[in-house]
């Protein structure tokens, strides 16, 4: 089993785009959002791997797609492609659980 079907049988886990997942530091360098806990990335060029979200380490194999449950599978359709069945313009997908705070 892998770990990231373990951490998105979570019911705070969430879809995230690339907007919400980067956000400024303050020296206007991008990071990652410290409001979310980062469980993986999913991008176009490999859409079939699962790999850690980190701004400073190394990427790391997390899972694959055909591992998650049909509620992640249906986030990420969504995410990719537009009402028509046609891709949109995003690349890169990001499973976050929010912080509490």
């Amino acid at each position: 089993m892998s770990s990231v079907n373990y951490s998105l049988k979570s019911k705070n886990v969430r879809l995230l785009s690339s907007q919400e997942a980067w956000v400024r530091g303050k020296n206007g360098k991008p990071k990652l959002n410290p409001n979310y806990k980062f469980v993986g990335k999913l991008k176009i060029a490999t859409p079939n791997l699962l790999i850690t979200a980190s701004d400073n380490q190394k990427p790391t194999y997390k899972g694959d797609v055909s591992d998650l449950n049909i509620t992640a599978k249906k986030q990420i359709v969504s995410h990719f492609y537009n009402e028509k069945g046609k891709r949109n313009n995003n690349s890169v997908a990001y499973f976050a659980i929010k912080k509490s705070k």
